[in-house]
């Protein structure tokens, strides 16, 4: 019997890790590379938006739904010097993967993050005696989340990236 998995995808995180580098991915490959030999449970995918969503975000989220992803979203804050503002996004992610681990809805809960603000996820986590994977960029990964997780426990979306690009 296959163990059941959950995948939790930061977009912020993926998002400018992929934009700094010039590249796009296949989110349904990516998906299905993370997924592969679990029972996929669910794949959940955080993002902030704008009080208005423009044409390429609507088509982008859409592709998302069709791709069986669960969007979790979160509106993003203007201030009044126009500076935007995604809060709440960690604290929604850490709410799914504790509570979704406390109802034992999955076996192993795959995180795509690199964020500092993951540490006490990965601590509830080992609490709750759930496996878990991060997936991240080797240069955005905090060192306190690797320490925490465990190195063999971590890793780098670079190794697959001609695997899941466009």
């Amino acid at each position: 019997m296959l163990k059941r998995l959950i995948i939790f995808i930061n977009h912020a995180n993926l998002f400018h890790n992929l934009e700094k580098r010039h590249i796009r991915i296949n989110y349904a490959k990516f998906k299905d590379f993370l997924s592969n030999k679990f029972h996929l449970v669910g794949a959940f995918i955080y993002m902030g938006f704008p009080p208005e969503l423009y044409p390429k975000k609507r088509g982008f989220i859409k592709y998302l739904d069709a791709q069986g992803f669960v969007i979790q979203s979160k509106e993003i804050k203007i201030s009044p010097n126009g500076k935007k503002a995604q809060k709440g996004i960690d604290i929604y992610i850490y709410r799914d993967i504790v509570e979704l681990a406390e109802e034992d809805s999955y076996d192993k809960a795959v995180l795509v993050s690199g964020d500092s603000d993951f540490v006490d996820i990965i601590r509830k986590l080992k609490e709750l005696k759930k496996d878990y994977e991060i997936w991240s960029f080797r240069d955005s990964i905090s060192n306190h989340l690797i320490s925490i997780a465990g190195e063999y426990k971590v890793n780098f979306i670079e190794e697959i990236l001609d695997q899941i690009k466009m």
